[in-house]
């Protein structure tokens, strides 16, 4: 019987102390996400998302003036391609600004001081860009959501959202890998063209296996097939002009983003406990 009772208590002050481990992990990942927004919301972020829309809903307006029928489909094709293109350019600016701030002022080395693992540092610092994606989304699609049908416009913003996450994160570990801007950000932006052109490279290799001078590069078109993800699916024109996307297709493309967003994420761990921190 004592043995029973023992053995409960063991179990119970087991079951105690994972759970208060649990949540001082949880509570590290909210402060390391928290001081992240904080962080990007004290620098430029604010000016530029703010003059990114103005500027958006500038031209908008502009190309709305110039139509002289179906003036809401000519505002919709020129302002959403704009907001996607600026929401972007300021996601990987201020994600790598970021990083490579951090590691050049030794910020991490403070950090890891303190009972934090380097995998759950990583993860709160992409839960903090990922708010940052929502909140840059949310504000360049302002001017699609104040034209586009309300459903169309809630998908595109959605898509948005998760393109501004992956490309964050990505942008991150890239930025962790290099730790440089320029070539952090040439990085990033071409890593983004390539996604959004995939299509077309695709295409081009099915094409080339008919030439048997082009054959030799069909496998690795089908590898980049294999390892970019396909940013041509995610926050297109087409939904705000009646091309509605079914739910397979935003779940399709929200399992794409977490996947991605898990990749970069493994090699920015995997990278961090190569290298070292000083």
């Amino acid at each position: 019987m004592k043995d029973a009772t023992a053995m409960a208590c063991d179990a119970s002050a087991g079951l105690r102390a994972r759970t208060r481990a649990g949540a001082r992990r949880r509570s590290a990942l909210r402060t390391i996400a928290h001081d992240t927004l904080v962080e990007a919301l004290r620098g430029r972020w604010l000016w530029l998302a703010a003059c990114a829309a103005l500027v958006v809903g500038a031209c908008a307006g502009f190309a709305r003036s110039l139509a002289l029928t179906e003036a809401r489909e000519v505002t919709l094709a020129f302002a959403a391609p704009l907001a996607r293109l600026m929401a972007v350019l300021i996601i990987v600016l201020t994600t790598v600004a970021s990083v490579v701030r951090e590691k050049s002022e030794g910020t991490m080395l403070l950090a890891l001081a303190a009972p934090v693992g380097r995998a759950s540092w990583l993860l709160g610092k992409a839960l903090g860009f990922a708010a940052l994606a929502a909140l840059t989304g949310l504000l360049l699609a302002l001017p699609v959501l104040l034209t586009a049908p309300p459903a169309a416009a809630a998908a595109w913003t959605l898509s948005l959202i998760l393109e501004l996450t992956l490309i964050a994160t990505v942008s991150a570990a890239v930025a962790r890998v290099l730790g440089q801007i320029a070539p952090a950000v040439g990085a990033a932006l071409a890593f983004y063209l390539l996604a959004r052109v995939l299509h077309i490279v695709l295409l081009l290799g099915e094409r080339a296996q008919n030439y048997s001078e082009l054959q030799a590069l069909a496998p690795l078109v089908r590898l980049l097939g294999a390892v970019v993800p396909r940013l041509d699916l995610f926050t297109r024109t087409d939904w705000l002009l009646g091309a509605m996307p079914s739910w397979p297709e935003l779940g399709g493309i929200a399992l794409q983003a977490l996947l991605y967003c898990a990749l970069a994420l493994t090699a920015a761990v995997i990278d961090l406990r190569r290298a070292p921190l000083g």
